[in-house]
């Protein structure tokens, strides 16, 4: 009789595990079916999401769009306000020690190599100064002193003509 009860309760202990697994399958393909369903049943939540992402996305675009356009107004201005200013160039009057402003279409024309020449003969006559007094026996600290120029290009130019 023993033995038949065990057999009894085995076959009990059997059918609960049997239920058991029948219960977790159950609930396994359920949570399944709801991951790969497509969210139509919660279709606030997903389009609330998407409305927030295209109102900020528009808000981003129209701050850029408004952050450029100022910059552009403003190098517009900039450039007004240049243009206007290269219009007028400031002529010394022989006559007066005033300024007139004289309209002009474009820049003035630069003369390089008038400048060039100007500073080459500035040159030569700092040359010649330095010679001068180096040939009078002062040294290249002394000359530099005196001609207010630096001591590294009064050394130069003697090392140069000697």
């Amino acid at each position: 009789m023993v033995i038949e009860t065990m057999k009894h309760w085995e076959i009990a202990i059997d059918g609960i595990q049997i239920f058991l697994c029948l219960l977790i399958l159950f609930f396994m393909i359920r949570n399944h079916r709801r991951r790969m369903k497509p969210d139509r049943m919660n279709p606030k939540i997903e389009s609330g999401q998407d409305f927030n992402l295209q109102v900020f996305s528009q808000s981003i675009n129209q701050q850029v769009e408004l952050a450029f356009t100022n910059i552009l107004e403003v190098a517009a201005n900039e450039r007004r306000n240049l243009d206007k200013v290269l219009q007028f160039q400031p002529v010394r009057n022989a006559n007066h020690s005033s300024l007139e402003i004289r309209p002009q279409s474009r820049p003035p024309h630069r003369d390089d190599s008038f400048q060039r020449g100007q500073e080459t003969a500035g040159q030569g006559e700092h040359r010649t100064r330095i010679q001068k007094l180096a040939t009078r026996g002062m040294s290249a600290k002394q000359i530099s002193e005196e001609l207010k120029m630096p001591l590294g290009e009064v050394e130069l130019i003697l090392s140069l003509h000697s």
